[in-house]
């Protein structure tokens, strides 16, 4: 369960507070904790179990706040929030609940439990015993980052304890967390273990306690084997992924752990060895799995990933950014001797010199920003996915926007997005960019005239740079990146509410205008109307829509269809989305019988649709119908005024 941070007071609405009861000037640290998985295990092993190791976790909790001078603010469940008067005090505390925590579940109960620990300080407003404010709104947030086991700390509170005999930080960087603006630098606690216990500690017995099951060899090595697998594992986008490298620090810590209590020959608990590996065989699961896993099950791992590792490496699970390297049905050839494994989209042309821009072409604009924009990147070293979502971020419609035109949007700089086109490209053809302008002069007599040449270029990347061909491709690449975040500037979306459907369409025709025209729909029979968008797609363009959940409580079904002249087409790509934030699954074609999503707000948080026209030369006329209807009957109603459909 995640703590459930108070909001902040406004100050003109707070009485004059009494003087806060601490000392330090009002400085205050406070300490979340919470069960890690509870939820999982009072439906797995029923209310009676739960309510035992509840509290046996209270009772050790307890013991621990009192001993190191902690004040109880408040428990709600499985949680604690406690205030202590230096940030000291609160580290140790911590570090004693995760000690005595660790040894209390295997000996007392036999059931493995684990908590995460959160610390922030600074100086919160107090009323009668209790603290509010954006300083435990934070702690609260770095709370529901920690992982099993887990004690993260603030870059105050670190700073404001400062070094501790037996304590070491270790960086955990940037995090984003809800309700936060600005990324929060975190840091992890880590303390040495009594004497008495091994380096093994978290999977070895504790002073000689035998445990329920003695793990035997076969279940290490199966254990060691899962972790050495975690660490084949890379992310196609960006080879220094955070979040990944981090969830691999820990495997290589317990794999080393296993490895030196097999050599010193110590007693290991069987459960516990399982325990600790089981996020690591999840995380495996989701990445190896994730196109044949069931909802239900692919909830579960998500849910038990994303508390020992964060979300964001779930996210690029479920968006098939991550791989396990040599494994079985992997696309591509085994990398040539020598040569490191697959990261960041590698290609032959990242082991090439980056060719210069042409000077011939200089007058070909939107050809030379693209390429100098191309080349600076590959010259930076920064990932693919990072920029194409910085360059989304930026210009949002770039990908609605003609290549041969996007010189002139933004004072130029459009055209500079179009550098993913082009890495596209090379990527495809390698070396294509240095060979461009040579193939389009020689197909233009010579001639770099901007109105000859820039024809040619383009001719030549359609053709050369099999772009018709791939451009289906290309689109299905950016929508697995920059869906949800930071998102696309898209046509038109449709918001479900329990109480009304909102429509949202744009005013004018202009490509990339932000402007929005809302319609709100409260009679069922409008709401459940099929309703149809026509999209004129130009040549090498993408048009996006959605369909997502408000405030919605009763599920409700989704169907698309695509059409083009009145016959079923499948330009179109599809990607559904887990929550607001994570994706469910990489983009998917549309079939000739469209797309059903049943069980919006139930199985589904909603779905993002791109209509492309991989044509070079002409427009395309789409039309693309959105059904969205209470589950069962009856079945989609006709509009009430007279048509089968209603046109956006």
């Amino acid at each position: 369960m995640e703590p459930d941070p108070r909001p902040e007071i406004a100050p003109d609405s707070v009485e004059p507070a009494p003087a806060l009861s601490v000392p330090l000037s009002g400085t205050v640290t406070i300490l979340f904790s919470d069960i890690r998985g509870f939820t999982e295990y009072t439906e797995q092993y029923g209310d009676e179990a739960a309510y035992r190791i509840l509290r046996e976790h209270n009772t050790t909790v307890r013991k621990q706040i009192e001993a190191f001078g902690g004040n109880v603010v408040k428990t709600q469940g499985d949680s604690f929030m406690v205030s202590f008067t230096t940030a000291r005090g609160a580290i140790l505390c911590a570090i004693a609940i995760q000690r005595a925590i660790g040894e209390g579940s295997a000996t007392e109960t036999g059931v493995r439990i684990a908590v995460g620990i959160g610390i922030n300080t600074g100086e919160p407003i107090e009323e009668a015993g209790d603290y509010f404010g954006s300083m435990v709104n934070l702690a609260a947030r770095i709370c529901a980052a920690a992982g099993p086991g887990e004690i993260l700390v603030s870059e105050p509170t670190r700073q404001v304890a400062g070094r501790m005999e037996g304590v070491e930080y270790v960086d955990r960087g940037l995090r984003d967390l809800k309700g936060f603006q600005e990324p929060q630098r975190l840091s992890e606690v880590r303390w040495l273990r009594p004497e008495r216990q091994t380096p093994a500690s978290d999977v070895a017995d504790v002073d000689g306690a035998r445990p329920e099951t003695q793990a035997d060899m076969g279940v290490v090595h199966d254990a060691i084997a899962v972790l050495s697998r975690v660490l084949s594992v890379t992310h196609l986008d960006d080879p220094a992924f955070r979040p990944l490298l981090e969830c691999q620090a820990k495997a290589t810590d317990l794999r080393l752990a296993l490895s030196r209590a097999i050599d010193e020959d110590h007693a290991l608990s069987m459960q516990r060895v399982e325990g600790a590996v089981r996020p690591y065989a999840d995380l495996l699961a989701l990445v190896t799995e994730r196109e044949s896993l069931e909802d239900r099950r692919w909830t579960e791992l998500e849910t038990a990933v994303a508390g020992a590792f964060g979300r964001q490496l779930v996210s690029a699970a479920a968006r098939g950014r991550l791989t396990v390297s040599g494994a079985a049905g992997s696309a591509g050839a085994p990398s040539e001797p020598g040569v490191p494994p697959s990261t960041a989209r590698a290609s032959l042309a990242q082991l090439t010199p980056v060719p210069a821009v042409d000077p011939r072409a200089e007058d070909v604009r939107w050809w030379t920003i693209a390429h100098r924009a191309w080349g600076e990147w590959k010259a930076s070293g920064i990932a693919w996915a990072h920029v194409l979502r910085t360059l989304l971020g930026t210009y949002p419609h770039a990908l609605s926007v003609p290549i041969q035109e996007s010189a002139e949007h933004a004072d130029g700089f459009l055209a500079a997005a179009y550098l993913l086109v082009l890495e596209h490209v090379e990527n495809l053809s390698p070396s294509f960019l240095a060979t461009a302008v040579d193939r389009a002069l020689g197909a233009g007599e010579g001639s770099t005239a901007p109105d000859v040449l820039g024809p040619k270029l383009y001719e030549i990347l359609v053709t050369a740079g099999r772009l018709q061909q791939t451009y289906g491709d290309f689109v299905k690449d950016v929508l697995m990146v920059a869906v949800p975040n930071p998102g696309v500037w898209a046509e038109a979306g449709i918001v479900e509410n329990e109480d009304a459907t909102v429509v949202i369409t744009r005013p004018s025709s202009i490509v990339g205008d932000a402007r929005e025209v809302e319609r709100r729909l409260t009679d069922e029979r409008d709401r459940s109307v099929e309703r149809l968008f026509t999209l004129t797609v130009p040549p090498l363009t993408t048009r996006f829509v959605w369909v997502t959940r408000g405030d919605l409580r009763s599920p409700r079904d989704v169907a698309f269809k695509l059409t083009r002249g009145g016959a079923p087409a499948d330009q179109a790509w599809y990607v559904r989305l887990r929550t607001g934030l994570v994706v469910s699954s990489e983009p998917r074609r549309f079939g000739p019988e469209g797309v059903a999503l049943p069980g919006l707000g139930r199985d589904h948080f909603g779905a993002w649709v791109a209509v492309f026209n991989p044509d070079p030369d002409r427009a395309a006329p789409y039309e693309l119908s959105v059904t969205v209807t209470p589950q069962g009957p009856p079945a989609p109603r006709s509009s009430l005024f007279g048509g089968p459909l209603r046109r956006a």
